[in-house]
């Protein structure tokens, strides 16, 4: 467990430039020069998970052996693509004769190439728990989603898309050669990550029923879409994040752009924006944004815009009584709210849902993954081998549960 942090088992928005620091820095690892395997490349007929390209990681740390890939995937819309990631095998050899897998989800990075997470000199850096995944035996690969690093366009809070990215690694970990990943897996996300770990029991079985999902694992998960986004429409984290729904989600769905929901500057500085990458270092946005960002993004909250509501509502993940799912929320988050998790508590626990809450009293958004690494990482393990999981239904959260807001 990690020191200082004191778990509640369920169990204003601080200075917003701070705020969006905390939801920035996991990426300021990512954003320098890497030796990533390159930008653009043309889409394949192999199957989903199939490698494209690999080259080994120099320097990976110690105990580990790495490399970054390009492999086959889909997109939200079912159409083939690649994505670039990330796979890490553990260079003792298997403690049995297959190895499990868990596929790292990261959170808001950015829709930048140099954003990418895989062209980082040290990608391992901000993987949470990734020592521990390493001294389990475990496989540990990570998806940088399409349009990250390749052609197309990120999912961005879109699950199809998410989740098969994240699926696919998998699949593409299985088929380097001298991984030993077997077929059982789990999925371990932070913020947008969160999202795509919740997001994938919904397409697992369907698209990939050759493997099994044993698990999934989030800390600060955006998840409960229109209650978040109502409640953080105003604010100034909207730049961030609604720079790039503003901007991704029109892509996937083309009917949005008949109904534009951002203010004159928000639309006009929305593509800009959301190409930078976010790190602890934010003198490159208050450069080019700063006269614009006390400025309202959004000209009115999405929620009550009916086309929008229903693409919040479709992309907000739902339990399946069959995977079991492990939730972290730091009661000091100003990003994902706590209260919208205690929503998702709720809503889930109501649908009978195997969920594992818990709460850190001091965690903040950034802080969290690392927060909760450890317990995650505990709770992934009793997955894999099969130990029932039980919940937290039964006890109230120490936040009360955030609105639904009305549909319009």
């Amino acid at each position: 467990m990690a020191k200082g942090h004191r778990i509640l088992r369920s169990a204003p928005l601080v200075v917003a430039l701070a705020a969006v620091t905390a939801v920035a820095a996991v990426a300021a690892q990512i954003a320098g020069p890497g030796t990533g395997v390159g930008v653009a490349y043309a889409a394949t007929k192999d199957r989903p998970g199939a490698i494209v390209s690999s080259e080994p990681i120099q320097g990976a740390p110690a105990g580990s052996r790495g490399w970054r890939i390009v492999y086959r995937t889909t997109t939200a819309t079912g159409a083939s693509a690649v994505a670039s990631g990330t796979v890490y095998v553990p260079v003792d050899p298997p403690r049995t004769r297959e190895r499990f897998v868990v596929s790292w989800a990261h959170p808001t990075l950015g829709t930048g190439t140099d954003c990418t997470p895989s062209r980082a000199a040290d990608p391992a850096a901000a993987i949470p728990g990734f020592a521990e995944m390493m001294a389990r035996g475990w496989v540990v690969t990570s998806s940088d989603y399409t349009g990250l690093g390749t052609d197309g366009t990120l999912p961005y809070l879109i699950g199809a898309g998410e989740a098969r990215n994240v699926i696919d690694a998998v699949r593409a970990a299985r088929r380097i050669r001298g991984t030993d990943a077997g077929l059982r897996y789990a999925v371990w996300g932070h913020s947008q990550g969160g999202h795509a770990a919740l997001s994938t029991p919904d397409f697992a079985a369907a698209y990939a029923p050759e493997l099994e999902l044993v698990g999934v694992a989030a800390a600060a998960p955006a998840a409960e879409l229109p209650a978040l986004v109502s409640l953080q429409w105003q604010q100034f984290v909207a730049w961030v994040i609604g720079s790039e729904v503003a901007v991704v989600w029109p892509h996937f769905y083309p009917g949005l752009d008949d109904h534009p929901i951002t203010t004159p500057v928000g639309d006009q500085n929305a593509e800009r924006l959301s190409r930078i990458c976010i790190t602890a270092d934010l003198s490159a946005v208050l450069a080019a944004f700063g006269p614009y960002l006390s400025q309202p993004f959004f000209a009115e909250d999405p929620t009550q815009v009916r086309a929008w509501r229903a693409r919040l509502e479709q992309n907000t993940p739902t339990p399946r009584r069959g995977i079991a799912s492990f939730v972290a929320q730091g009661l000091q988050d100003d990003v994902v709210l706590p209260s919208t998790t205690a929503l998702l508590q709720q809503r889930w626990c109501r649908r009978s849902a195997r969920l594992t809450t818990a709460w850190f009293p001091d965690a903040t958004h950034f802080s969290i993954p690392s927060a909760a690494a450890p317990a995650a990482i505990a709770w992934i393990a009793d997955r894999f081998v099969r130990r029932p999981a039980s919940d937290t239904c039964g006890v109230a959260p120490p936040v009360a549960a955030a609105p639904v807001p009305p549909r319009p």
